[in-house]
């Protein structure tokens, strides 16, 4: 029997997951966490009250990667980019959330001075971090292919591995090869024997001159 609070409990789950909410919070806890390890450093060095710092930047970065993750989220329902788009596509979905959260970051957590350069870096932060992970994902997706058609091949035993070495004076031909070694002995026993044809012909030519002139 299915409990029904199990039931709930996926529905409620599936529900969250297909909102975006999840993902959300999982980007505002790594960013968050990322935030906190720098803040340690930072204000090990520069801070009287270390702890204090780091988790006021902790906190705050917590905020801004999971405004930006709804940003482009967002961007990605009204704009109709799926996983499938190309990736020039996500490259400007991230980059225009990357603009508008350090936008609207820097106009709650700093001075208003702040605001256009936080646009134009986390603009910038958003594009390098989409292109590095397109990068990234292209070249998974091609190593996985290569491996995948690796697999398709037949492997070879160890003594054809051998064989083919550059190193072993033997080598394994396959059928194709053994009919194309075939194919030119047989043109150069063609060749031998329209050779052997004419040198008979030139003895006939010459045994008949000679018993004319007799």
């Amino acid at each position: 029997m299915v409990n029904a609070e199990e039931v709930k409990e996926y529905v409620k789950t599936a529900s969250l997951a297909e909102s975006g909410i999840i993902s959300i919070i999982q980007a505002g806890a790594v960013s968050g966490g990322a935030g906190l390890f720098a803040g340690g450093i930072i204000g090990t060095i520069r801070s009287p009250r270390p702890a204090i710092f780091a988790t006021a930047l902790g906190a705050e970065s917590f905020l801004l990667g999971s405004f930006f993750w709804f940003a482009r989220t967002s961007l990605c329902k009204a704009w109709l980019i799926e996983p499938s788009s190309p990736p020039e596509d996500r490259v400007k979905v991230s980059a225009t959330a990357g603009g508008i959260t350090g936008g609207l970051g820097g106009a709650l957590l700093r001075p208003r001075s702040a605001v256009i350069p936080a646009t134009l870096i986390f603009t910038l932060l958003g594009y390098a971090g989409q292109k590095g992970y397109n990068y990234l994902d292209a070249r998974h997706t091609n190593e996985k292919q290569l491996a995948h058609a690796e697999d398709r091949l037949p492997r070879k035993s160890f003594w054809q591995r051998v064989a083919n070495s550059k190193y072993s004076p033997m080598k394994v031909l396959s059928d194709e090869d053994y009919e194309k070694v075939l194919k030119e002995k047989m043109v150069r026993m063609e060749a031998e024997i329209a050779l052997i044809d004419e040198d008979i012909a030139k003895l006939e030519s010459q045994a008949t001159q000679d018993r004319d002139s007799s």
